[in-house]
């Protein structure tokens, strides 16, 4: 699997804006589907998507995108939902501010990312089932801080799981994000000195 196949990507935005428009019911059941026992709507997506979703060597890591696009999906009724999928934030940048792009607090000296440099580590490192099992964690902790009028980008999601060697894909952006942040509180400090 190579970046540079957007075959995958494609899959992982249509996945997502058709999570944006299911009812509450079926996105529920995504929510909470595991490999073994995965929600009928996973099922269409599979359908629509053979060469992707619908890939039987990678049944385990388009359960666990679907699974993980459907936490982040906002609930509600889809008619007042909006778009899950924004290309200009990554996965890794999310991770670091919590969806929050205001983040961090003021006062707040130094800033900590909203999860945390040793949850990013572990993440990275774990590879097959551990990843998504922390990946899905990762989308319920951000599923509770997210501002959900800020999106993530969906195709880093699937990538974190479709081509897991490439770790730069979240490192880059969470510390870019970081290192953004304790600059400006930086300044922010030796211009009240």
């Amino acid at each position: 699997m190579t970046l540079s196949d957007d075959k995958p990507a494609e899959a992982a935005c249509a996945a997502a804006k058709r999570l944006q428009h299911l009812p509450p019911g079926p996105l529920a059941e995504l929510r909470l589907m595991t490999e073994e026992a995965a929600a009928p709507e996973f099922w269409r997506l599979a359908a629509r998507h053979p060469d992707t979703i619908g890939n039987r060597k990678q049944h385990h890591e388009w359960t666990a995108i679907v699974r993980v696009l459907a936490i982040l999906t906002e609930k509600g009724t889809p008619a007042r939902r909006r778009p899950l999928h924004d290309r200009r934030r990554s996965l890794g940048e999310v991770l670091c501010d919590g969806g929050d792009q205001r983040w961090p607090p003021s006062g707040v000296r130094p800033p900590r990312p909203v999860f945390s440099e040793r949850r990013l580590a572990q993440l990275m490192a774990a590879r097959g089932p551990q990843r998504a099992v922390l990946l899905t964690r990762a989308a319920r902790a951000l599923a509770r801080s997210r501002d959900p009028s800020g999106g993530i980008n969906v195709v880093d999601i699937a990538y974190t799981l479709l081509a897991p060697d490439n770790r730069r894909q979240l490192a880059e952006p969470y510390y870019r994000r970081l290192d953004r942040a304790e600059l400006a509180a930086q300044e922010s400090e030796e211009g009240t000195e």
